[in-house]
């Protein structure tokens, strides 16, 4: 017969929206996170914009619902502003060991970026811009930058 006059099939008015926002975000995070929780160099590159923007409570819970357990704290470098999660129990396929969020620092300067640690792949550094950011010969991420959005 149909849905009738009531609409019984549908999403009740004002639900759809929040129900298509939650199901896009772990669509997203499915992307960046493989099978198990891995991280690949080709996941990250393809969905690294996952991690800029986001809370260290936000990306924590991420990595907890892929199976992670992880410890928060303050970097050890007395003047980072960073924040370090540091993951407890790494494996071959859970493969991140650390992720750093920093809002700035002098040694790279006035811009924000997120660094993710592996135990396979090498580390992975995502930059909201390029413009201010400053490297050295010490680096030892690899170097990504935020894409600009397409209008």
């Amino acid at each position: 017969m149909g849905a009738g006059f009531y609409g019984g099939f549908g999403a009740t008015k004002g639900t759809r929206n929040l129900t298509l926002t939650k199901i896009n975000l772990q669509f997203f995070a499915a992307r960046v996170f493989e099978k198990g929780g891995h991280i690949s160099k080709g996941s990250f590159e393809g969905h690294r914009e996952f991690f800029l923007g986001k809370s260290v409570s936000r990306i924590k819970k991420e990595l907890e619902k892929q199976g992670y357990e992880v410890n928060v704290h303050r970097s050890k470098n007395k003047d980072s502003k960073a924040i370090r999660i540091d993951v407890k129990n790494p494996s071959k396929v859970r493969n991140v060991t650390a992720v750093q969020v920093s809002p700035k620092s002098k040694r790279h300067g006035e811009v924000p970026y997120v660094k993710v640690s592996t135990n396979d792949g090498g580390k992975y550094k995502i930059v909201s811009k390029k413009e201010g950011y400053k490297t050295d010969s010490k680096e030892k991420a690899t170097i990504y930058f935020a894409r600009r959005k397409k209008k």
